[in-house]
């Protein structure tokens, strides 16, 4: 049993900085692909269902460390399955509640884990860079979440946008408008206008903002203390 636990973590810590990079193709996909097609009708709600398990069971992966995160991450998906279930059956509101929540619990898991990963001390990788763009994709995709709460606990807190219904459109809108936020592009075809909304589209750009910088200095700095050694 030792023997097979040994063999388990000299596997992640093989692949954990690979497997970063696979997690960013699969999220990106996930939100630029899937979700766009899954809003213009070509694609149901099962196919973000399947993409999103195959992006929770990478981040699996790569925190198998923690079993608190492992804990996390299975519980959003199990949150994805039955809201997919009850939406096949007869959708409502409460099928975007648990949407919201399994988005919600991944990313605040995913960020914390991906955060450490790329932070820690070591040899900058490209996998490593690679997996800051992952974070920065996460903090977008955990804003969608909060927006969504928002939306649904104050049906008016966003101009632009029709009333919530669980239809698929709902993650392509917030997903939008969250990287719109965190960019600071601010096309102006969705605003917020509940104060609840206003403060966390403010915090999303200040956190857009910074991010850069903060990035590269870090990198730069953990860069620097490997070749020293």
């Amino acid at each position: 049993m030792t023997i097979k636990r040994d063999r388990f973590q000299d596997l992640r810590q093989r692949f954990s900085d690979p497997a970063l990079t696979a997690l960013t193709i699969l999220l990106a996909f996930l939100m630029f692909v899937i979700g766009p097609l899954q809003a213009a009708g070509i694609l149901g709600a099962h196919h973000f269902a399947i993409v999103m398990a195959l992006v929770t069971v990478a981040g699996i992966f790569i925190v198998s460390g923690s079993a608190v995160a492992v804990g996390a991450l299975l519980v959003a998906i199990a949150l994805v399955v039955v809201a997919t279930v009850m939406r096949l059956r007869q959708p409502s509101s409460v099928d975007l509640f648990l949407d919201a929540a399994a988005w919600a619990i991944a990313g605040l898991t995913l960020s914390f884990v991906v955060a450490r990963a790329v932070f820690a001390p070591g040899r900058i990788t490209l996998h490593r860079i690679v997996g800051a763009v992952l974070l920065y994709l996460v903090i977008g995709f955990t804003f969608t979440a909060l927006f969504c709460f928002v939306a649904l606990l104050e049906p008016n807190a966003f101009a632009g946008l029709r009333p919530l219904e669980d239809n698929l459109a709902v993650a392509s809108n917030f997903g939008y408008f969250s990287f719109v936020t965190l960019t600071s592009v601010g096309y102006g075809d969705i605003v917020p206008v509940h104060p609840y909304a206003r403060g966390l589209a403010n915090v999303e750009a200040i956190i857009g903002q910074l991010y850069p910088a903060t990035l590269l200095a870090r990198l730069v700095t953990l860069e620097i203390a490997g070749q020293q050694r």
